[in-house]
């Protein structure tokens, strides 16, 4: 278990040691290189440093944070690899809230076949910085979210509130199913927007949460199951479920009925 749990104008910081704009201890100079000058080679860089990983099965609780300049390779048990700034893996619990993100790559929060609590964020100024990258490819997108089709499952999930100190729970939204993203606000991404990546469904899908645009870029398959199959896509009584499609083909297929 990991809590992450700061104050509103207490946040915690998690940030590039070459990022002069906090500090401690009588100056924000960290690394000691000098006053920071735009264009330097003192400047912070997305990818500085690696990310936070939530492994199967593990808990994680951020609140009041900040992410910035992260989502970079590095070592891990004897090898290196590159992460995301947030990962969630298979049936992780995470609850990530009142947070700001940005300067980061590749997405800012990536969620493999878990169900998140996604609420009040910021994310912002997480741009893809390479001009040859092709947004249509969802391996080059950088998106504020970045999703399995497999993990907007069926299961109904409420916000569970903070760990520390007052529970500050979302009310409300009894009837959510799968992930919870809610009140979050984008700008200046590569992607503003929630990208789900495509595979075929092994489950029944649910996309019901209309606080966020939905990015395909590549084809759903659904497959004809007896139990717990299909793909419902589920509007509210105020809001619209927006999808947005690119890329050739891109879309939905599906067998036997549905």
């Amino acid at each position: 278990q990991m809590i992450v749990e700061g104050d509103d104008g207490q946040e915690i910081i998690f940030t590039s040691i070459a990022d002069d704009r906090y500090g401690a201890g009588g100056t924000f100079d960290t690394g000691n290189d000098g006053a920071i000058v735009v264009g330097t080679s003192n400047d912070p860089l997305a990818g500085d440093w690696g990310g936070i990983y939530a492994s199967p099965l593990s808990k994680l609780s951020i609140d009041h944070a900040l992410f910035a300049y992260g989502g970079g390779v590095t070592r891990i048990e004897g090898n290196f690899t590159a992460f995301n700034v947030v990962e969630l893996h298979e049936e992780s619990e995470a609850r990530v809230a009142n947070s700001v993100f940005e300067f980061n790559e590749p997405a800012v929060i990536f969620v493999r076949q878990s169900q998140p609590i996604i609420y009040n964020n910021i994310f912002r100024n997480n741009p893809n910085e390479d001009p040859s990258d092709n947004p249509a490819d969802p391996n080059d997108a950088v998106p504020a979210i970045s999703i399995n089709v497999n993990a907007l499952s069926y299961v109904l999930k409420q916000d569970t509130g903070r760990t520390t100190g007052g529970i500050d729970r979302v009310e409300g939204h009894r009837d959510n199913r799968g992930p919870l993203i809610l009140a979050n606000r984008l700008h200046n991404n590569e992607t503003n927007g929630m990208v789900i990546r495509a595979q075929p469904l092994t489950t029944e899908s649910v996309w019901d949460d209309t606080d966020i645009v939905h990015v395909l870029l590549d084809t759903v398959y659904v497959s004809d199951f007896h139990t717990f199959g299909g793909l419902t896509l589920a509007s509210s009584p105020t809001d619209s479920l927006v999808v947005k499609l690119f890329n050739d083909p891109t879309g939905a297929r599906t067998a036997g009925f549905q």
